[in-house]
């Protein structure tokens, strides 16, 4: 099993890498802030990049008994060396169960062992609905009402909608664009939240589970107001400005109660860095934002 550094050690590698102990990147911000959202005793479906290294991390530090799902059939694996694909076998250490898809979502989501979906998407609208499938019509522009074919086609659904209708709770990672947060999606492909207003939310829908949402993204956490559904600012990160987050979403966002993020702790950012990713695969990516100061600086 992985052995956390010495502090020493841990300089040591820090210097190496040209990084500080108290300074963070944007990616390394989101990993914290998800992993701070995973329930202990969870079962938790996460996908690969960031949502299984907030995972990782949660069950490293806060949620040391969060049961990791991966949907190529992997039940509960203790983690070392972070895998690339839903099906890498880097996944399987220590795991329970190494079966396949049909189990997954057949034997443990049907079931009700899926505490918590972290899942990703293009578009995020008020009500947490995600598309992953399409930007403009949908059918081809000599069959669509309007003559005009899709602008951008996604990989679409995979187990998301499937993730979205059978967990307790959804974790969204997104990127805090305007464009990928409007009031409504263009295609529905995943009901993460209450669906919509009274009439047609996801119970009357017949989707008896789940309701509750929270996205994550590079500048906040925007929560699910258990009354009307609609999403909130409730934690803006250090240093972000709860306007600059109202700017850049597509609905009236309500920010009157929002927070600031506790920075990431020494002892979190070590385990992330040294254990969860220490070759940097996605924790050294940078988010369009920090690609876009640099340039302009």
């Amino acid at each position: 099993m992985a052995e956390l550094m010495t502090d020493a050690e841990y300089e040591l590698f820090l210097t190496d890498r040209g990084l500080k102990p108290e300074e963070y990147t944007t990616m390394e911000l989101l990993a914290v802030a998800t992993a701070r959202e995973v329930p202990d005793d969870s079962f938790a479906f996460a996908g690969t990049g960031l949502p299984l290294l907030g995972t990782m991390l949660a069950q490293k530090t806060t949620a040391p008994h969060c049961t990791i799902i991966m949907e190529a059939g992997i039940v509960g694996p203790k983690i070392e060396h972070l895998p690339i694909s839903v099906s890498d076998p880097r996944g399987c250490l220590r795991g329970s169960t190494v079966s396949n898809m049909a189990d997954t979502f057949g034997t443990t989501a049907l079931r009700g062992f899926c505490t918590v979906g972290i899942l990703g998407g293009a578009e995020c609208d008020q009500y947490g609905n995600l598309n992953s499938t399409v930007i403009g019509s949908y059918w081809p522009a000599r069959v669509s009402g309007t003559g005009h074919g899709p602008q951008v086609r996604f990989a679409g659904s995979g187990g998301a909608n499937n993730i979205a209708s059978l967990a307790d709770m959804l974790l969204v990672m997104m990127v805090h664009e305007k464009r990928r947060f409007p009031e409504r999606v263009e295609y529905l492909t995943s009901i993460t939240g209450l669906r919509g207003p009274k009439g047609e939310t996801r119970f009357d829908y017949g989707l008896t589970r789940g309701g509750k949402t929270v996205v994550i993204s590079d500048l906040c956490v925007l929560r699910s107001d258990p009354n009307d559904g609609i999403l909130k600012l409730d934690i803006a990160f250090p240093g972000i400005d709860p306007e600059l987050v109202k700017e850049n979403t597509g609905w009236d966002l309500d920010i009157s109660h929002a927070r600031t993020m506790a920075p990431p702790t020494y002892e979190e950012l070590k385990v992330l860095r040294t254990i969860v990713d220490p070759e940097r695969i996605y924790l050294g990516r940078k988010s369009k934002r920090e690609l876009a100061a640099e340039k302009a600086g």
